[in-house]
């Protein structure tokens, strides 16, 4: 059940942009600085945010809105982390295996 969604990851900095194929969420979006912040919200974004951080310690910013991810993290973004973090994102809607 779910979709895998397709994500595109560009490095900009400490900051990689994720573009998905589809929308993600309304035009608000959402911004959190940790997971300690993501607890209390059941929101779309605020799951995502702390799938991401569970992911990757160094991630210190996820925001995410429309058709877009936005993940800061320190000490730049090498080719695995841009997978793993996009792979986060693309399985978020998946709920079943085969």
């Amino acid at each position: 059940m779910g979709q895998i969604i397709k994500v595109t990851g560009t490095v900009a900095g400490d900051s990689a942009i994720f573009e998905a194929d589809r929308s993600l969420s309304g035009q608000d979006g959402g911004a959190f600085e940790s997971i300690e912040a993501t607890a209390d919200d059941s929101t779309f974004p605020a799951q995502l945010a702390a799938r991401v951080f569970e992911q990757d310690a160094a991630v210190t910013r996820v925001f995410s809105g429309s058709n877009g991810v936005v993940v800061r993290r320190t000490g730049g973004w090498s080719e695995t982390d841009l997978a793993r973090i996009g792979s986060v994102i693309e399985e978020f809607f998946v709920f079943y295996r085969d």
